[in-house]
């Protein structure tokens, strides 16, 4: 299968937003589960839990994983506490999934299918996150990543969208005719 990805050189804040946001942006309340991993295109993904009691996957991709520097570090202490925690006797923080810590996240869903052990497609869902807020250790709110860059001129982005559908009417048209 060729490769058309573009070399990161390329790949400017538009094109990277407007290929990770195709789907309304929206704010969730997530709470994430110090749980992390890496996908096929290095970037970080981290388990998450939203109402009702959902488990999703949270992606800080392209130029944002590198803002998720400050909750990685907030989680990894989370855990650390959780581990202290689980060391002293108390059973709840045993388990990993009750460290949860509560995050606002302003990205768009993301809807997947992967084979499960017997072969069936598994629906799951992820957020790809375009800014998020967390309280610190301090108290205080941090608020990092950049909202979706949209296009530099919106007049000639729907110019190219109408053109697009009139093609699509006219092949359609065509293909009446025959």
């Amino acid at each position: 299968m060729k490769n058309r990805r573009r070399p990161a050189s390329q790949i400017t804040p538009q094109i990277e937003d407007a290929g990770l946001f195709k789907r309304e942006v929206r704010d969730v309340p997530v709470e994430l589960v110090p749980v992390f991993s890496r996908n096929n295109r290095r970037d970080l993904v981290v388990k998450g839990i939203v109402r009702p009691d959902t488990e999703i996957e949270v992606v800080f991709a392209g130029r944002r994983m590198r803002e998720a520097g400050p909750l990685v570090e907030r989680m990894k202490k989370l855990r650390a506490q959780g581990v202290r925690s689980a060391e002293n006797g108390h059973e709840a923080m045993l388990q990993i999934r009750r460290l949860r810590l509560p995050v606002q996240v302003r990205g768009a869903w993301r809807l997947r299918f992967e084979p499960d052990a017997s072969g069936w497609e598994v629906k799951s869902y992820q957020l790809l996150a375009a800014q998020w807020a967390f309280t610190d250790l301090d108290g205080s709110t941090v608020v990092c990543g950049w909202p979706p860059e949209e296009p530099q001129d919106r007049m000639l982005e729907r110019a190219r969208a109408a053109r697009a559908r009139q093609a699509a009417a006219c092949a359609a048209q065509a293909a009446r005719a025959r």
